[in-house]
């Protein structure tokens, strides 16, 4: 797997996954901390010209940086019962349901990290995967969260219940009877969040499962937000109520 950029390389290095790191002339003093760090864990550290990079990242914007090294670990649908089990009422899992822009999925996992939720869950098909264009969508955050690549969603879902975690899915509906105001919810509770592809939304199977459907008003003339939007608005909405900063 590649690492693009300096962020991407440094997250990749404290998880021990950076093997070797490629750096242009125009970045090597300005990454000294990295390049020390890296030398120090013993990793391989080569200045190539920009022109290399350019080739090796396929053009896509790397800022004089590019690393190599292994993939990013999944974990068990059962270890993460097991950190839930452990976790109690502050359990956190974030769900996508067919979110297949790799962007869209970098984002959502940073907004993951920065919340410490306890994973996130995807399926293995319907779905963006973590390569090197999600990781860089992420500023190099992915992998911080545990990530849990199932077979079936729905499966997973009826797991988490069965576990006692409540499962909310976040839905764009203009069905106000449907859907209750996400501000209202005091989620005091073990929660999973369900998040659907823009436009597609959750798929019927997946929505029909879920315990309660939220959705976030829009003062504006909007139908809905971006699905990375909505992931970091929900998340940090509940830190806020679970710390009770908001009553």
């Amino acid at each position: 797997m590649k690492f693009l950029g300096p962020n991407a390389c440094e997250e990749a290095l404290k998880r021990g996954k950076l093997q070797i790191l490629r750096i242009a002339p125009s970045a090597w003093n300005r990454i000294h901390k990295l390049r020390e760090s890296a030398k120090s864990a013993g990793v391989t550290i080569h200045r190539e010209p920009s022109e290399s990079l350019d080739r090796r990242s396929e053009g896509q914007r790397h800022q004089g940086v590019v690393g190599e090294g292994s993939g990013i670990n999944f974990t068990e649908m059962t270890e993460l019962l097991r950190i839930l089990c452990y976790r109690g009422t502050d359990g956190l899992v974030l769900l996508l349901d067919g979110i297949t822009d790799p962007h869209n999925f970098g984002a959502i996992l940073r907004s993951a990290a920065a919340a410490n939720v306890d994973a996130v869950v995807f399926p293995e098909r319907r779905s963006a995967q973590v390569n090197e264009a999600v990781v860089r969508a992420s500023a190099g955050t992915a992998g911080k969260v545990p990530l849990v690549r199932v077979v079936n969603l729905g499966r997973a879902i009826d797991e988490l219940k069965e576990a006692g975690i409540w499962v909310f899915g976040m839905s764009a509906s203009l069905n106000k009877n449907k859907c209750g105001n996400y501000l209202h919810e005091k989620f005091d509770t073990a929660a999973a969040i369900v998040l659907g592809a823009e436009g597609e939304g959750l798929h019927l199977k997946i929505e029909e499962r879920c315990d309660s459907l939220l959705k976030i008003e829009m003062p504006g003339q909007i139908d809905s937000l971006n699905v990375s939007a909505t992931a970091a608005v929900v998340l940090f909405q509940i830190l806020a109520r679970r710390e009770k900063k908001i009553l």
